[in-house]
């Protein structure tokens, strides 16, 4: 569930399919297999359809730099490691976050179908995009999915210091459901995702109270002065961010991010570590009863009386759904700072930048 900024002067709205098809050439531009060009640029668009900028197609500038400075391999070999009976880990061989991130968790649902639940990491890879993408792929096929994250580069201060220990562990669960898409939560471990802080400062708007830091870890309003990210809730977002980062890194022996260094694209990779989770509904009742059950609670939560300034009472990820319904028919509408990086990285291959609808 992510908090939207209204950003001033959003431009006219774009074809999705038109931005996806952009995507996808300029990442085979730069070597990546046309197949897994169009994947990754379907987990961007994705993440804009649901009004997550943050972890869409602006990404694409920082996936490029890094495949064209080395730090990315645009044509991986992700391979398995060890392969038991209820565990998969997978070596990324510095793959883009996206294709770790499929090979990681199909091998979970794969376990998942046989077992019931299903695990799997994979060391060496890149960001992976929005963690909700990976949960919901498991969602649509009957399971109830989780993914976590971990990265170089620590970002969210430790409760109680002036330096960070974490990056902002995104996390996301995604339950079947038929009213009419599935329930997921996807949140960052820190009061505010860094890609928001991003936008924030290139749209030169002031960031909420108590999200963000600045080099000294004080606090600030200032997008453009915020070096660090303040933990969810304190101590109980400090320690649910440090848990999943664990989980994300040690088992796969890449650790922690606090031992993992800094992260400076494009020359040093971002050395990210992934943990995904299917559990197979069918395993403990019929899906069909749960995905009514998800319907019930659904409709029990969004009738409760909402409090003064809302409207409505929404389950996790229903505003974003909203808006991908809005956003498939009329187009999406990007923010500036999110227009200038592509204008640039447009100029940058030769490529054109999709006119608006």
């Amino acid at each position: 569930m992510t908090q939207q900024l209204h950003y001033r002067n959003d431009g006219p709205p774009i074809d999705a399919r038109h931005v996806e098809i952009y995507a996808t050439s300029a990442l085979s531009q730069v070597g990546v297999p046309i197949d897994d060009a169009k994947f990754v640029g379907k987990t961007l668009i994705h993440a804009d359809l649901r009004g997550v900028h943050s972890h869409g197609v602006r990404l694409l500038t920082n996936y490029i730099h890094e495949i064209q400075a080395g730090t990315a391999n645009p044509n991986p070999k992700v391979r398995t490691t060890n392969n038991s009976q209820g565990a998969a880990v997978f070596e990324g061989d510095r793959s883009l976050g996206q294709i770790g991130a499929r090979a990681g968790m199909q091998a979970a649902m794969n376990i998942a179908k046989e077992r019931g639940i299903g695990v799997a990491s994979v060391a060496n890879t890149g960001h992976f995009g929005a963690a909700a993408y990976w949960a919901l792929l498991a969602a649509d096929a009957g399971f109830i999915g989780f993914a976590t994250s971990n990265m170089a580069g620590p970002i969210n201060l430790a409760y109680g210091s002036k330096e960070p220990a974490t990056g902002n562990t995104p996390l996301a669960w995604a339950f079947p459901s038929d009213n009419p898409y599935p329930v997921v939560l996807d949140m960052a471990c820190g009061a505010y995702a860094i890609g928001k802080i991003h936008l924030a400062a290139a749209a030169e708007q002031p960031l909420p109270d108590n999200v963000a830091a600045d080099t000294d870890g004080l606090p600030t309003n200032n997008a453009a002065e915020a070096a660090f990210v303040l933990p969810a809730g304190g101590p109980k977002g400090y320690g649910i961010g440090l848990v999943h980062d664990l989980i994300a890194g040690c088992l796969t022996g890449d650790g922690a991010t606090i031992t993992k260094g800094a992260y400076e694209p494009p020359t040093s990779g971002p050395k990210g570590s992934l943990f995904f989770m299917a559990i197979d509904v069918n395993a403990f009742l019929p899906i069909e009863e749960f995905r009514k059950d998800m319907d019930l609670q659904t409709n029990a939560v969004n009738q409760l009386p909402p409090a003064d300034g809302f409207a409505q009472v929404h389950m996790p990820g229903q505003p974003e759904w909203e808006l991908f319904e809005t956003r498939k028919n009329a187009g999406i509408s990007y923010p500036p700072g999110v227009m200038e990086n592509l204008d640039s990285l447009a100029g940058e291959l030769g490529l054109e930048f999709p006119s608006t609808q």
